[in-house]
């Protein structure tokens, strides 16, 4: 650049490679997706949303070394990277989540997991809905690694969607499971129902449906916590709620945080800790 100026430089590769010169990791950190903030205006990249939770976390006592993290999140594979990215600072995540991001190891779930708690820690509880967003810009499917076709993006969610809407057409509710066999489903488009008009009447549906997910998860994860609370002897908990957004391969994943509240040992909230 001109004299005075900064001069740049626009990393393209940065690889590891081992003292026999094979290589062993790609360093370089995942690109921003700039759709993103178009369809969901407030996403942070999972990155940025670490480094957000760390930040917050921090002034208010959390130890690293004697903090779990807990999440629920969505069984598809494009969801475990913000699971390691949030590893990488707490250590292993417990999993609490299944089809759609729902919690759906209930309030069993909770107190085994804070009875893993370090001695004298807390814990930090991530939640939400997950959706993708295409290199079109379309939500609700993203292209995934190896195959020449996207698809949809939640699969269980845009499921649960069409279900929702055959039933307010008119369509018969679906009967309660009698075994284990996809009783999951039934139950992301059982808590799903109630939202069913407001779906309907989105202008943009794919982009309303992980709204609604996710205020349907918040109703539980609040009875879960009310309920499980207490078992987190010493300890307070600390809840975020919001979307997860799945990008193309070589993009970074964001994360659209919409609560953040720390509750007390006995399940009580006691502050907002969001931004």
């Amino acid at each position: 650049t001109p004299p005075g100026y900064s001069d740049y430089y626009l990393p393209l590769s940065f690889k590891l490679y081992d003292n026999e010169g094979k290589f062993v990791k790609d360093l370089l950190p995942d690109a921003p997706f700039a759709m993103v903030d178009s369809v969901f205006p407030g996403a942070l990249t999972n990155a940025d949303l670490v480094n957000k939770i760390s930040s917050v976390l921090k002034e208010k006592g959390y130890d690293k070394e004697k903090c779990l993290v807990a999440t629920s999140l969505c069984c598809d594979e494009v969801n475990r990277p913000l699971e390691s990215d949030l590893s990488a600072m707490y250590d292993t995540n417990f999993n609490m989540g299944g089809l759609a991001g729902f919690p759906f190891g209930g309030a069993t779930s909770f107190g085994a997991m804070a009875a893993h708690i370090p001695d004298g820690g807390s814990c930090l509880v991530v939640y939400g809905p997950h959706v993708g967003v295409d290199s079109t810009g379309a939500a609700g499917t993203v292209e995934r690694r190896g195959r020449a076709n996207g698809g949809s993006c939640c699969g269980s969610a845009v499921a649960a969607s069409g279900y929702v809407a055959g039933v307010l057409g008119g369509d018969d509710k679906a009967t309660v499971p009698d075994d284990a066999l996809d009783a999951q489903q039934y139950f992301v488009g059982s808590m799903l129902m109630p939202y069913a008009q407001r779906l309907e009447d989105a202008k943009e549906k794919m982009v309303e449906l992980p709204y609604a997910l996710y205020d349907a998860q918040s109703e539980l994860m609040g009875r879960i916590v009310e309920k499980s609370g207490a078992a987190v002897a010493d300890g307070t908990t600390a809840v975020l709620g919001g979307i997860q957004i799945n990008t193309p391969p070589g993009y970074s994943d964001y994360y659209l945080p919409l609560s953040f509240k720390l509750y007390d040992n006995s399940g009580k909230e006691v502050e907002d800790l969001m931004w």
